[in-house]
């Protein structure tokens, strides 16, 4: 797994870093789908549009409550009051880097991430 912060090549979708998906991940605007190094989509209730304006994301981690600084960078309404959204980190700070590559590794090994193939028999 590719440490947040080192560079890597630009994958053909332009996403920046691999993502790892959530299960069951909350924050405070919603549930985590997925995360990367450089930002999260959450599921959310909350109807929001792209900013540069800085929000708190609270989320809890393996040290406890942590809110990290991001910015909404992309919205898309999935249905009746749910919309998903793509969140940038802004300006964090070194602990808050380190506590992220925790709680990216906590959620790989979790083995609720990978739900059981339905064979047909």
């Amino acid at each position: 797994m590719q440490r947040c912060g080192e560079p890597q090549d630009r994958p053909e979708n332009h996403r920046r870093h691999g993502r790892l998906h959530t299960q069951k991940t909350e924050c405070s605007i919603g549930y985590i789908e997925d995360i990367s190094c450089s930002g999260m989509r959450v599921s959310t209730k909350q109807k929001m549009k792209p900013s540069n304006k800085t929000i708190g994301l609270r989320l809890e981690t393996l040290d406890g409550p942590t809110t990290l600084p991001c910015r909404v960078v992309w919205a898309r309404r999935t249905g009746l009051r749910r919309w998903l959204v793509g969140v940038e980190y802004t300006a964090m700070s070194l602990d808050q880097r380190n506590m992220l590559n925790q709680l990216a590794r906590a959620v790989s090994k979790n083995e609720c991430m990978s739900m059981p193939s339905k064979r047909a028999g």
